[in-house]
């Protein structure tokens, strides 16, 4: 069992942020922290942890090639900002976790074949306390899929594009700033 007499093992050269997590995974290896998420939270506010925001930003490309919705929401809070800089409209809006999740939907019924591939897999940005996560990313498939009443043309699917995505604490998406190219599908919209 973990005493506070164990304490003392600690060098004095150990900074305190240092030595509370380590606190943390001895707690959390004898048992008396409820789940590593204890220590994954404690070292997401000391500025580590950028394997957990990658890991938040694939789960998201998961869900896309999965055509999961329920797992494409989970990856938002409740409300997120996305600013698509080829749009229309380059001004950052904000949207529902529902609503981005539906937005993906859309997608990938008219694309069901749809595959997330990577030039650059989702990198955490460097510098501690960055929350920004980078990815270079490409789909493959075919429009063969009736989405929002357009009648598909089976066309390839080849779009590609470079997005940053803003993950909180709570390792949800909080924000989207993709740069990138349009589907023949989207193109009809």
């Amino acid at each position: 069992s973990f005493s506070c007499d164990d304490m003392a093992v600690f060098h004095p050269s150990i900074s305190a942020p240092a030595a509370l997590l380590l606190l943390l995974v001895a707690m959390s290896a004898a048992g008396l922290a409820e789940s590593l998420s204890v220590v994954g939270r404690v070292r997401l506010k000391l500025g580590f942890g950028k394997a957990l925001r990658e890991r938040a930003v694939s789960r998201y490309f998961e869900g896309v090639s999965l055509k999961d919705r329920q797992q494409i929401a989970s990856c938002f809070p409740e409300t997120a900002s996305i600013r698509d800089v080829c749009g229309l409209s380059q001004e950052e809006k904000s949207a529902t976790r529902d609503q981005l999740a539906d937005r993906c939907m859309e997608f990938v019924t008219a694309h069901p074949d749809c595959v997330v591939h990577f030039h650059y897999p989702p990198t955490a940005l460097r510098g501690r306390g960055n929350r920004w996560v980078f990815a270079h990313w490409y789909e493959t498939g075919t429009w063969s899929g009736k989405s929002l009443g357009i009648v598909p043309q089976n066309t390839a699917l080849r779009v590609e594009g470079q997005t940053r995505f803003l993950v909180n604490d709570d390792l949800k998406i909080e924000k989207i700033v993709v740069t990138r190219t349009f589907s023949d599908w989207e193109k009809m919209i």
